[in-house]
């Protein structure tokens, strides 16, 4: 993904980040995985855990992407899917996290 990607996240989340996002390059490597063997539903079903916990935790890029995961999922589109999974894969590995105190 080009460019500087920096998410900022509540300072009270500090200690669950790191096991969050090692959590989704995981799945999302099972849905590199899952492509050859065309397991579109468990793609969509993780797709749709994705984008849903990335917006819980304030990384909308990964929301943006898992939907876009998820239609291709439905639609059987190997391409999309191995494009899509790549670039979150990026997302992921090249995000920068900035803690902030929360202004409640």
């Amino acid at each position: 993904m080009a460019g500087h990607i920096r998410v900022v996240v509540d300072e009270c989340l500090s200690d669950l980040i790191p096991n969050f996002l090692e959590r989704k390059r995981d799945e999302i490597s099972g849905i590199l995985d899952a492509v050859p063997r065309r397991d579109y539903r468990g793609i969509g079903d993780t797709a749709h855990r994705l984008k849903g916990e990335g917006g819980s935790y304030g990384f909308d890029g990964m929301t943006v992407m898992a939907r876009a995961l998820e239609q291709a999922a439905a639609i059987g589109d190997d391409r999309a899917l191995l494009r899509l999974a790549h670039e979150l894969l990026d997302y992921v590995n090249d995000v920068e996290v900035v803690f902030q105190r929360s202004e409640d």
